[in-house]
Parts: C-alpha cells; structure tokens; sequence
C-alpha cells in the first residue's frame, strides 16, 4: 500500500488530521494533538497502523455482504434475480392452456360440467405454481433492499468532499476516494468499501459534525442490519410460496362452489 497522499486518522475520532512542518498533527474536527516520529520508517509504519485501525472502527464488507450489497446499488439487480423465470412461466401457461382446451374439445358431450371443472383446475395448477415463483423473486427484492436502505446503505456511505469538486472522501480513513463509475468504490489506503451514491452525499454532509462518534458503532449495525435483510427476504419468499398453495386450494373449492350453485 503506498503511503504518498495518505491521510493521517485521528487516534481519538478518527478523522484526517492535518500535519504541520514540525510534525505535529492537529485535527480539524475534535481539536486534538500529536506528532509523528521523526524517522521516515516510524512515520510510515504509525501512518499504517492509524489506517488499519480506522478500517478495524467501521463496517467492513465481506464478500458475502459485498455481493448482496452490489445487487442493491445496481438498477440491473431485477432481472438478476428473476433469471429465467418470466420465460418458464410464460412457456408453462401457454402449454396448460393448450392441453387444457385441447382436452376439453376432445371430451363427449356427456362428460359432467364438474369433471370439466374438474380439469380446468387441475390444469392451472402448474402455472399458478411457476407464477408464484416468479412474483415471489421480485416481492423479496423488493423488502430486502427497503431494509437495506435503512439499515446498511448509510453506513457504507462514503464521506462528502471537503469543498464541492473535490473527491468524495473515504468512509473510514478520509482519504480521497478515486474516482468510479460502480456504486462501490475501495479505498486506495484502507481498503475500505464505500457506497458513493448522489443521494447519500446530502444526508451525510448535513451531519458532518457527527462523524467523530459514529464509526465504533458501525460494525455491529451492518452486520446486523445485512442479516436482517436476508431475514426479510427469506420470509417473504416463504410467504408467498405458502400464499401460492393456499390460492391454489381455494381455487378448486370456489369454482366446485360455483359449479354446486350453477347446476
């Protein structure tokens, strides 16, 4: 990791200090102060610990997290999901469809109106069944990234940059970010990920003074609030799988309803 243009991370809030000639440090945020040492070497060797510590106070993102986060920042992320399910339901409708009017034109007339019934439901089975499939992926995207914007998005957030057109600021270090076209972007000093998001960079230059406390806090939130989001999606997964039998179940009892009051 090369150490030119690195930030120097305050001990006591973690935000970029700025150095002096005579190697003292000050940071601009909490007003503390301390100095490096006077040897190229110990100075390269406390400006890495400072960073890998910043990184340590914050939530860092691992691969699993990474990826889950990725198909939240990217508007792509939908047809990820749904994969080859629109085509299967499509392809198994139209071939329920076909062989239940091909079946019912080729029964005699004295066949009863409920085995007729009878068959229609039995047919629609199967795409009800491909077709709660299909709208359960997209209903579960949807919940996980609701929880995802409330609970980790903003804790990945990179900082705002010090004056406009400068480069958004790492979220753990300070550093200057370089720039990206992804929603993520890794940091050059620390490694750390970060979100950089239009949106985000309002909110977070409004609570600017707030950065020094926060950091410690964070990597517990994340991990928290990554499981919470597969929680959420898992479950509704569930609930619409349960929700597809259950309407298939009532299906059948309306229509032989129908059919008892019709005859």
């Amino acid at each position: 990791m090369s150490l030119e243009g690195a930030p120097i991370p305050c001990k006591r809030c973690g935000a970029p200090m700025d150095a002096q000639p005579d190697l003292t440090l000050r940071c601009r945020f909490c007003g503390a102060w301390d100095r490096l040492p006077p040897d190229e070497l110990g100075r390269a060797l406390e400006i890495r610990g400072r960073l890998a510590m910043a990184a340590s106070q914050v939530a860092q993102v691992a691969s699993s997290e990474a990826a889950l986060a990725s198909i939240f920042e990217r508007r792509s992320a939908f047809w990820s999901v749904m994969g080859p399910w629109p085509l299967l339901a499509v392809l198994v409708t139209a071939y329920a469809v076909f062989g239940a009017v091909t079946t019912l034109s080729g029964l005699p007339a004295a066949v009863p109106d409920d085995v007729r019934i009878d068959l229609v439901v039995a047919a629609m089975y199967g795409p009800f069944f491909v077709l709660g499939i299909t709208l359960s992926f997209p209903v579960a995207l949807l919940v996980g990234r609701i929880s995802y914007a409330k609970n980790v998005r903003p804790k990945l957030a990179a900082r705002p940059p010090r004056y406009p057109g400068a480069a958004m600021r790492c979220r753990a270090c300070g550093g200057d970010l370089p720039p990206a076209r992804d929603g993520f972007v890794t940091c050059r000093f620390c490694n750390s990920q970060n979100v950089l998001a239009a949106d985000l960079v309002g909110d977070v230059r409004r609570g600017l003074e707030q950065e020094m406390v926060g950091y410690r806090a964070r990597a517990s939130g994340m991990l928290a609030g990554t499981t919470t989001a597969s929680t959420h999606m898992t479950r509704t997964v569930v609930v619409c799988f349960a929700g597809v039998y259950v309407g298939m179940l009532l299906l059948g009892a309306v229509a032989k309803v129908v059919l008892a009051f019709t005859l």
